[in-house]
């Protein structure tokens, strides 16, 4: 199934978000730029972990997004330069 909404930063705010967003049944693909912290989040989500879909790159993290593309971007001030033409940001 793929994820009706994605999620960039599994920073504090941006996991919490996640968690919410699963709670609330909607699937939800995460990418942020280091792995191991994908891994944790994924290993500490519980009962939502089968609506959570982590990527690793962002090629995978696109691909795991159904369209229309629906982003939340919760990094520090930067560019997401990984999306063609037409996201929801």
């Amino acid at each position: 199934m793929a994820a009706r909404i994605g999620l960039v930063g599994l920073g504090t705010m941006g996991a919490a978000l996640s968690l919410n967003i699963a709670e609330k049944d909607f699937p939800l693909a995460a990418h942020t730029r280091t792995a191991s912290v994908i891994d944790a989040f994924l290993a500490s989500a519980g009962p939502l972990r089968d609506r959570l879909t982590g990527a690793e790159a962002p090629g995978a993290f696109v691909a795991a997004l159904g369209k229309p593309r629906a982003v939340i971007i919760m990094v520090n001030a930067g560019e997401a330069q990984f999306l063609e033409g037409g996201p929801i940001i």
